[in-house]
């Protein structure tokens, strides 16, 4: 009867002598194998513990370089780091995958990543695209590298997104010469943006702005022809202010 008494508090020491093993950092503890470590990484990752998932990959990179997981564990440090917002962190490592293996099956997969990466930090229209043309470059890579995979339709609708963006900014620019008075500069802005972004959602905007930027110059004939395409392509517009 004795020994049941105390049986709670012993199992309450060896619980509590055991814990620091458990809780050791993964860096710290030998034996472990790349499977495990992969294992693990995966496993962390799907409870959506982010670092715990980047250390585990991490510390397979380290000591084994050259296993078969190596690539798979770069890619899952990538997405960990991607989903844990560290965004430049990701950018690197997503950089290290493709050029450390440039002929892995995941190449397409990690390019459209990394395009997802890059266009949630794209700015708002109004301020510098630098991102959204990173994005666009990587998408681009992505839909190259397998057009008729299963990420190709994804990477063309992104882009699209992405070029209406372009010229969503490319219409306040022009709009900000207009306002300015510097119509010449607006007319070219806005002729050169109609060539880039025949397609996106910005155009009919553009070629208000430039019917005005033409008037304001005194070339109505050539205003008046852009009104006449501009009721033409898009006769819901109207003469509509941009």
């Amino acid at each position: 009867m004795l020994r049941l008494r105390y049986l709670p508090a012993v199992v309450v020491l060896l619980l509590v002598s055991l814990l620091p093993a458990c809780t050791e950092k993964l860096a710290k503890q030998q034996g472990l194998s790349a499977t495990d470590l992969f294992a693990k990484g995966q496993q962390k990752a799907a409870a959506k513990k982010y670092k715990e998932a980047v250390e585990a990959y991490q510390v397979l990179l380290e000591r084994f370089p050259n296993s078969p997981l190596a690539s798979r564990a770069q890619l899952g440090l990538a997405e960990a780091r991607m989903n844990n917002k560290d965004d430049v962190e990701a950018e690197v490592a997503f950089d290290d995958f493709l050029r450390l293996y440039p002929a892995d099956d995941n190449v397409t997969y990690a390019c459209y990543r990394k395009g997802e990466l890059l266009a949630r930090q794209a700015l708002d229209p109004g301020r510098d695209q630098s991102k959204t043309l990173e994005a666009i470059k990587s998408f681009t890579k992505a839909r190259e590298k397998d057009p008729n995979g299963p990420y190709a339709a994804k990477a063309s609708a992104r882009i699209a997104e992405l070029r209406n963006r372009l010229a969503e900014h490319e219409k306040r620019v022009v709009a900000h010469y207009f306002g300015r008075k510097h119509f010449a500069s607006a007319e070219a802005r806005a002729r050169r943006a109609l060539s880039e972004y025949p397609e996106s959602t910005a155009v009919p905007s553009l070629l208000s702005l430039l019917a005005e930027s033409l008037e304001k110059q005194g070339k109505k004939g050539e205003a008046a022809e852009v009104r006449k395409g501009l009721a033409e392509k898009f006769p819901a517009r109207g003469g509509k202010k941009p």
